[in-house]
């Protein structure tokens, strides 16, 4: 959707991207300063592959003190962004055959890291719950093959973040059966008030040593293009990363590193000016976003307390008509939504759900307003056969 759109823009078209997963601000400040530094001062050697000892030091001082519970820099591996710690994590826990239980709807990547790996995604759906993580629907997804748990929360797509109770007793069931946890947080920072993150560590520390923790610095501090995330995990299981990632990728990029070292040294309490920004300006989208939205029969959307997505059901749109034309799924919705109204949105089906889209509301204010006025606009004209 993201290509379909640039190649609207090309040919001068105005398209309203809700596709992309980044925020529309500048990188942070902090970030920025210490990149620029770090050009000045030549630092654009070779790092080793899973970062520079100073910011795996960083990592584990910060990791340790928003959790209650110490990590060393022995166990963290600093990785190009998020996707790669989890596909790190994918290759060296994982043996063909093993089964991963993976929560739908779900980010395109995961289960494809796990096949990739030659596991099994086991997917355990969550629209019913409206849109929440049980330990139960957990339980009845393990069989005798099941070696991991991924979670993510808050959730891409869907925006919603799981609860304690909830991720409690998934850690209880995950240490109870020896099961490795990889837990995603990399929205964690990025939180609607007045709503709470709570990961799974801090929660229960005896999961530590199974649990492969997964964050980033490009979206909370709007560096997506930088790639610069990490793993905190047992030292056995970063050190088989360092000798995996030494020999597809070798070091992330120098600059970012410098960048998120010096980010880290001018965190307060994990809570930088920066971000108190980003969120303050997303509590603000999601009510005009929701507004909006408000106008329009026939959808739902997944409790959106984290992250900057609404996750939209149009089950109820699909099979009508536009123009005369029978919307046939959800590609075809989106295919519509961008050749006719110019505005780019996410299958569902990229997601493991025909029955939704996914659209970011981390847009500038007047895009956003201008692009679900469209979506308002084109729903209305959709007329029942």
């Amino acid at each position: 959707m993201r290509s379909k759109a640039n190649a609207l823009k090309e040919k001068g078209v105005k398209v309203i991207n809700f596709a992309a997963g980044e925020l529309s601000f500048d990188a942070c400040p902090d970030m920025q300063a210490g990149a620029i530094d770090a050009v000045r001062h030549a630092r654009n050697r070779y790092t080793p592959p899973i970062g520079l000892p100073a910011l795996r030091e960083r990592i584990a001082h910060a990791v340790s003190q928003r959790c209650g519970v110490a990590y060393t820099a022995a166990e963290v591996a600093v990785t190009a962004g998020a996707k790669q710690a989890l596909y790190n994590a994918a290759l060296v826990l994982l043996n063909p055959g093993d089964e991963v239980v993976v929560v739908r709807p779900y980010w395109e990547t995961l289960p494809t890291q796990i096949r990739l790996a030659g596991a099994i995604p086991v997917f355990v759906d969550t629209q019913a719950q409206s849109y929440r993580l049980t330990c139960e629907a957990v339980e009845k997804a393990l069989t005798p093959r099941t070696t991991m748990i991924v979670i993510n929360t808050p959730n891409n797509p869907t925006g919603t973040l799981y609860e304690r109770e909830q991720l409690l007793g998934i850690a209880q069931l995950a240490f109870d059966r020896q099961l490795w946890v990889v837990f995603d947080e990399c929205y964690r920072q990025l939180v609607r008030q007045p709503h709470e993150h709570h990961n799974i560590v801090s929660l229960f520390p005896a999961l530590k040593n199974q649990t492969v923790l997964v964050d980033s610095f490009s979206k909370s501090q709007a560096v997506t293009g930088w790639r610069v995330g990490y793993a905190c995990a047992p030292a056995h299981v970063i050190a088989a990363m360092h000798n995996l990632q030494g020999h597809t990728t070798s070091n992330p990029s120098s600059l970012s590193q410098y960048a998120a070292l010096n980010a880290l040294n001018a965190l307060n309490a994990d809570a930088s000016p920066f971000n108190r920004d980003v969120n303050a300006f997303l509590d603000r989208q999601l009510i005009a976003a929701c507004t909006c939205l408000g106008f329009i029969d026939g959808i739902t959307c997944a409790p959106p307390e984290g992250a900057f997505y609404l996750y939209i059901d149009v089950s109820r749109k699909l099979g009508r008509r536009y123009l005369g034309t029978p919307i046939r799924d959800v590609d075809h919705l989106a295919e519509l939504l961008l050749s006719e109204a110019h505005i780019a949105v996410v299958p569902g089906s990229a997601c493991g759900d025909p029955t939704s889209i996914r659209i970011s509301y981390a847009v500038e204010r007047e895009e956003l307003i201008e692009g679900l006025t469209r979506f308002e606009q084109f729903m209305a004209e959709l007329v029942a056969d």
